[in-house]
């Protein structure tokens, strides 16, 4: 029999610190078993870590002071709705260590008989601590925050570009941000000899290329993979280990698209109304009048250009005010957002009147002159001089919202031309509303976590290890292990174990209950990869591997992720002649913009000095889809393109990786590779599944009694010997005092 010893470190009530190790009181008689199993072929796609049965301690002394009687809650000072971390010895030699949750105690005579506590690998109590945060609640990911203009620098076009580099705690992360060829609205077409009146032909040829091709408030940016998971390392104190899966050439250049809401990205930062258009309702046309003498409204740039009622001593004025009133009401998704409010003159952008910190449906309102205005002398020294006004909206945070714009013109004076003089009072009225319903910051800051997808940090990590097949486990280091299942079996040793094994009886059983696997993406929400299903029966890169299409079991393994089916655009002006520009499209087949699951996807730099593409900015597409009004134009000669593959590829050489769980055609090369083009299946499943799936693969069950030396070296990446089969651990229960262990076993077919 072997000597177990459990240390517990208790977690404290309203604390986050740990006690130190404290040797824990075991049961003489009881014997702990533990179950070992890491990936169970009876359910393929869920991740498992070392757990035990419930087993019991004694309420002694020492464990009655470890577990602060936590029977009492008027004493309650053990927190065990955490998890305690724990690890076990065998001999005095480490054994396994893990976490230790108490499950309830026992009670007799009003004293505590016993405590009833599980033991869990390391693994289980990271999944517990993430719980359901989301992955816009990673905060180290603020540090990737960036304006969209930076000393007159376009940022969105050089991550277009070059992509956007960011320099935190001294180590500098390239490409940590990159605005894709992906639209959110529309879709983009290459036609250099026509079409110009399209605005989404973003061939460079001069006829009104200032108006169309791809504009600044097209694209959205996306983030690389290893930030987020270096995220979750600093949100929750773990380590990845280094130099295991998250670190190969896989994740090089894999992003998250920041697709968060249907249609262009809303963001943080200053929103004036200048430059906008509006329609009004009310006195339009007389406050619209560009020769009125009390001034107008600019319906084409939203610009009240205020004017004093002052005339010669025919004319003298008893009233002269303006009641100037904007509205702003934030979408629903925004009411709670804080903004600042002003009204201000344009030459200084001095504000006139501002009200700060408020969120909600807010009307600030300017009364120039009159009894209860500022003096006619603050907007303007000379008080029949000119000035515009407009407002502005100040937010730190992304908002969304409509506005309106009331303007009110009273003036009252004594008419001395007519005989007797006349008393004339004009009093006009009108409310102005932008074309374009809904406003955002026009320029601004751009924060990375306002931008992020709606998606669970389990389920990103979860969709990553079902997407790759990963194993997950940790070591003796707390560093948490992440190996592809392939990768995993190849690092075990070869363990004999023939002396051990109960030899006079054992079982034998079929492998997996069912016949058919399925590998898929969400439901498809845009327009090319709907197309796609519609005319194939079957989503995109999605994967059906089927054994006996006589049976119905099928096993799901569906990602959280979606499929974007990318387009390789032709010059449709030179005979359909192929570009080096791919892209994607964010819409439905009813033309609009959608949301679908969060899109994970490669982005590849593409250098094309014979296709450049037609950049835009300083422009926003009007609603009816015309042409916008002229922009500053750039013509952009290398850009990054969304692709399924890390790389472009060649008409006989497959990109290293591919997304796709299929066989599908290469967007790019339109070369399909004769199947063998390293799909997740081929790279990462295919032997797994072939081999469980195998005529000859059988499911044995063994007893055995293991010696020490045995206990403390098994693990579930070795091979064993019984007899003249060698056999994978499919799962292993033992016994850890006694060694006695009940294995289910994978034959290696021949």
């Amino acid at each position: 029999m072997q000597k177990v010893i459990l240390y517990i470190s208790p977690q404290i009530v309203n604390s986050n610190t740990e006690a130190d190790f404290v040797r824990v009181d075991l049961m003489e008689e009881e014997l702990i078993a533990i179950t070992q199993v890491i990936q169970d072929v009876k359910d393929i796609e869920k991740l498992f870590t070392d757990y035990s049965k419930t087993f019991n301690l004694p309420a002694s002394k020492t464990n009655n002071k470890i577990f602060k009687y936590w029977f009492n809650p008027d004493v309650n000072n053990f927190n065990s709705q955490v998890f305690s971390t724990a690890k076990i010895e065998l001999n005095h030699f480490d054994f396994k260590q893990g976490k230790i949750q108490l499950n309830e105690v026992v009670m007799k005579d009003n004293k505590p008989s016993m405590y009833k506590v599980t033991f869990f690998g390391d693994t289980v109590s990271f999944k517990n601590e993430i719980n359901e945060d989301q992955l816009s609640d990673l905060a180290w990911l603020s540090n990737f925050d960036f304006q969209e203009v930076t000393n007159g620098n376009d940022n969105i076009k050089e991550g277009l570009t070059n992509g956007l580099n960011f320099t935190r705690d001294g180590v500098t992360y390239n490409d940590a941000i990159i605005f894709p060829l992906i639209t959110h609205t529309g879709s983009y077409v290459f036609n250099s000899l026509g079409d110009f009146d399209n605005p989404y032909n973003v061939s460079t040829a001069a006829t009104q290329h200032n108006k169309r091709g791809v504009l600044t408030k097209d694209l959205k940016p996306a983030i690389t993979i290893k930030l987020i998971l270096k995220a979750i390392e600093q949100q929750y104190g773990i380590t990845f280990k280094s130099g295991e899966f998250f670190d190969s050439n896989v994740f090089t250049n894999l992003y998250l698209w920041l697709h968060r809401d249907k249609g262009k990205m809303v963001i943080a930062g200053t929103w004036l109304n200048d430059g906008q258009s509006y329609n009004g309702t009310g006195d339009v046309s007389e406050l619209t009048n560009t020769g009125s003498a009390w001034g107008y409204f600019v319906e084409s740039t939203g610009i009240f250009t205020w004017r004093s009622w002052v005339f010669e001593a025919t004319k003298p004025s008893t009233l002269d005010e303006t009641t100037i009133s904007v509205t702003i009401t934030p979408t629903s998704a925004y009411v709670g957002v804080p903004y600042n409010l002003s009204i201000l003159t344009s030459d200084n952008y001095s504000a006139k009147a501002q009200i700060n910190s408020v969120s909600g449906t807010q009307t600030l309102t300017l009364v120039i002159g009159g009894p209860n205005g500022i003096p006619i002398t603050d907007i303007s020294a000379n008080p029949r001089g000119l000035n515009n006004i407009i407002s502005r909206l100040i937010s730190e945070q992304a908002i969304e919202f409509e506005t309106e714009i009331t303007i009110n013109r009273r003036v009252e004076y004594t008419e001395t031309f007519f005989t007797p003089p006349q008393y004339i009072v004009y009093n006009f009225t009108a409310t102005f509303t932008p074309t374009v319903t809904l406003q955002s910051p026009a320029v601004g800051k751009i924060n990375i976590l306002e931008q992020m997808p709606k998606l669970k940090v389990k389920d990103f990590l979860n969709g990553l290890f079902r997407q790759f097949n990963l194993t997950v486990f940790s070591n003796f280091q707390n560093e948490i292990i992440v190996k592809t299942l392939d990768d995993f079996y190849a690092g075990g040793e070869t363990q004999d174990l023939t002396e051990y094994v109960k030899t006079d009886k054992n079982t034998v059983a079929d492998v997996i209950p069912f016949s058919e696997v399925d590998f898929e993406y969400e439901d498809p929400e845009t327009i090319l990869a709907q197309r796609f299903e519609l005319l194939n029966n079957q989503k995109y890169g999605e994967l059906n591997y089927r054994v006996d299409v006589s049976k119905k079991n099928i096993y799901q393994i569906k990602l959280p992720f979606s499929q974007m089916l990318f387009e390789r655009l032709f010059n449709v002006g030179l005979t359909n002649s192929r570009t080096d520009i791919q892209v994607g499209t964010s819409i439905d087949e009813e033309l609009q913009p959608s949301i679908s699951a969060p899109l994970i996807f490669y982005g590849i730099s593409v250098g094309s000095s014979s296709t450049p593409i037609n950049y835009v900015a300083n422009t926003t597409r009007p609603a009816d889809g015309s042409l916008p009004v002229a922009g500053t134009r750039a013509s952009l000669t290398s850009y990054f393109v969304p692709s399924v593959c890390n790389e472009l590829g060649t008409s006989t050489t497959p990109p290293t990786h591919n997304l796709n769980f299929g066989s599908e055609i290469n967007t790019y090369t339109l070369t399909d590779y004769a199947g063998i083009n390293n799909s997740l299946f081929q790279k990462y499943y295919q032997n797994y599944i072939t081999r469980v799936f195998n005529t000859r693969t059988r499911l044995f069950k063994f007893e055995a009694v293991l010696p020490l030396k045995v206990l403390l070296t098994l693990t579930l990446d070795d091979l064993i010997i019984i007899g003249t089969r060698a056999y994978t651990i499919n799962k292993m229960t033992t016994k850890i005092q006694s060694g006695e262990t009940s294995f289910e076993l994978l034959n290696e077919p021949n």
